[in-house]
C-alpha cells in the first residue's frame, strides 16, 4: 500500500513544517500489583509490556543512554575529544558526554538545525534556517564567528536536509538553497568564492584530491576546483515523467575514482570522478526515488529506497541486483559496514542489521518511540495496516513522524551507535 502520495503544492509546502514538530510521546500509567492474583491475565499482560520496554534488543543491543530536545533531528551526530555535537529543529546546537548524554553546553542559534557539525582545530560549525553558517569554540559553546547566506526553505513535504558544512585544508565548503557553494575560510569566516549552481543546495559536498562535488535540487551535480572555484565539469540527471528536476538531496560518494549519487529521478548513478561520464546507473524497479548517500563495502553498492521501502545490494562492477529485501519503511540514511553486517535506518524506528551476501536480517533494534506507535500504521506482521484511511500528503507523513523515523546516517564508533531522531531524541546503544 502506498502510504503518501507525492503531490507537490503550495498547500503541502506550506504545511511542511507542522508535519515534523515534536511528537508528543506517550507515558504509560503507573500501577501497582499488589491487589492482582499473581497469575492475572492482566498481570502478565503488564509483564511482558515491561519486558518489551526494556532498555536493550532480544539480539544484546544495549541503550546506554538517551537525551531529549524539543525539536526532531534529521541530522548526523559527531564526535570529537569524547564529545558529542549535534543540533536540533528546536534551534539548539548541543555538546554532550559520548559516555553517559550529560549536557556539556548548548547554544541557541534562534533557528532550525538540519545540518552535520563539522570539526577544525577548536571550532565546531553547523548552519541553520535562518542561513547563518555560525563558528563556535567546540569547548565553551562561544560564537567565534557567522556568515550570513540566504534563508533556508523546504521546497517540498519530504526536503528533510540541509547542506552541511565540509572542512578541508583550512576551508569550509557549504552549499544554501541560494543555489551558491560556498567556499569561507575556516579561521575567520571570509568569503574565499562562491559559485552559483542555478538550483537550491540542500545536499552536502564531498572534498576529494582538490576537487569539490555537490549536487542541486535541480538534477546537476558539480565538480569545482577548491582553489578556484572554477568548473570542472558538470553532470546533468535523466529526470523522468513524475519528477523531471531530477533532484540530489543527499552527499555523493567518491569511491575507487567513482561518483556514486541517487536521485528523485528513480536512478543511481555512478560516474567517472575525472569527466563526469556516465559508468551505468541503476533504476529502482518500482518506481522509488533514491535518497540515500549508499555504501561500497567488498564488491557491493548498498543503499534503500524510499516509497518502495526497499534495500538493495548491487554489484559494484554492474550494477547488477544480487539481492534486495523489502523493510516496509524509507531508508534515506546511508548503511554502515559493522563486524560483517550492513546496518542501515528506516523511517520505522528501526536499525537493521543484515548478513551482506544474502541480505538475511541477523537484528533489529526499535526505539522506544516506535514500539509506542508501531500499531498505529503497522500490523503484527510488520506490514501497512489494511484499514488505514489518509486523506493526504501531509496526514501521512504526521503518521510516519510517529515512529520517530531516522532519517540520518548513524554515527559508528567503535561497538556503539549514536543517532538522532524525528521524535527528538538523541540514542546511543551498543551492538552485539
Amino acid at each position: 500500500m502506498a502510504i503518501i502520495a507525492r503531490k507537490r503544492t503550495n498547500r503541502h509546502r506550506a504545511a511542511f513544517k507542522k508535519s515534523i514538530e515534536e511528537v508528543r510521546l506517550y507515558k504509560p500509567a503507573l500501577w501497582h500489583p499488589e491487589n492482582e492474583p499473581i497469575c492475572s491475565k492482566k498481570k502478565m499482560k503488564r509483564l511482558i509490556l515491561l519486558i518489551y520496554f526494556l532498555p536493550f534488543g532480544i539480539n544484546g543491543q544495549v541503550l546506554d543512554w538517551t537525551f531529549e530536545t524539543k525539536g526532531p533531528i534529521h541530522n548526523t551526530p559527531v564526535i570529537n575529544e569524547s564529545i558529542v555535537y549535534i543540533g536540533s529543529a528546536d534551534g539548539l546546537f548541543y555538546a554532550l558526554s559520548e559516555a553517559d548524554g550529560v549536557q556539556k553546553w548548548s547554544y541557541n542559534s534562534k533557528s532550525p538545525i538540519y545540518t552535520d557539525a563539522a570539526i577544525w582545530n577548536d571550532l565546531v560549525f553547523f548552519s541553520n534556517e535562518a542561513g547563518r553558517l555560525i563558528a563556535l569554540n567546540k569547548h565553551t559553546g562561544k560564537l567565534e564567528w557567522q556568515f550570513q547566506a540566504e534563508p533556508e526553505s523546504s521546497q517540498d513535504l519530504w526536503d528533510y536536509y540541509r547542506s552541511s558544512p565540509v572542512v578541508c585544508e583550512e576551508r569550509i565548503f557549504w552549499g544554501n538553497g541560494d543555489g551558491n557553494l560556498y567556499a569561507l575560510d575556516a579561521r575567520t569566516g571570509i568569503k574565499n568564492w562562491s559559485f552559483q549552481t542555478e538550483g537550491p543546495i540542500h545536499a552536502s559536498a564531498v572534498v576529494d584530491n582538490g576537487t569539490v562535488f555537490i549536487g542541486n535540487f535541480k538534477g546537476r551535480l558539480f565538480a569545482i576546483d577548491t582553489e578556484t572555484g572554477v568548473e570542472k565539469w558538470k553532470f546533468q540527471a535523466i529526470g523522468s515523467h513524475y519528477f523531471p528536476n531530477a533532484e540530489f538531496q543527499r552527499a555523493p560518494l567518491v569511491h575507487n575514482g567513482k561518483i556514486y549519487i541517487g536521485s528523485r529521478d528513480l536512478n543511481l548513478y555512478v560516474l567517472n570522478k575525472e569527466t563526469g561520464r556516465g559508468i551505468w546507473h541503476f533504476t529502482e524497479p518500482g518506481g522509488s526515488w533514491i535518497i540515500a548517500t549508499p555504501l561500497v563495502h567488498e564488491g557491493k553498492v548498498f543503499f534503500g529506497s524510499s516509497d518502495t521501502y526497499t534495500f538493495y545490494a548491487l554489484s559494484e562492477k554492474s550494477g547488477k541486483e544480487k539481492w534486495n529485501i523489502r523493510t516496509y519503511a524509507r531508508s534515506y540514511g546511508s548503511p554502515l559496514s559493522y563486524a560483517s553486517q550492513i546496518l542501515f535506518p528506516g523511517f520505522d524506528g528501526k536499525i537493521r542489521a543484515v548478513e551482506p551476501e544474502t541480505g538475511n536480517v541477523l537484528w533489529t533494534y526499535q526505539t522506544h518511540t516506535s514500539k509506542i506507535n508501531y500499531g498505529k500504521l503497522y500490523d503484527e506482521n510488520g506490514k501497512f495496516r489494511t484499514d488505514l484511511k489518509i486523506n493526504s500528503a501531509l496526514q501521512g507523513e504526521q503518521l510516519i513522524n510517529a515512529l520517530g523515523p531516522i532519517v540520518c546516517t548513524p554515527l559508528l564508533i567503535g561497538q556503539s551507535l549514536i543517532f538522532g531522531s524525528v521524535d527528538g531524541k538523541i540514542y546511543k546503544i551498543q551492538l552485539p
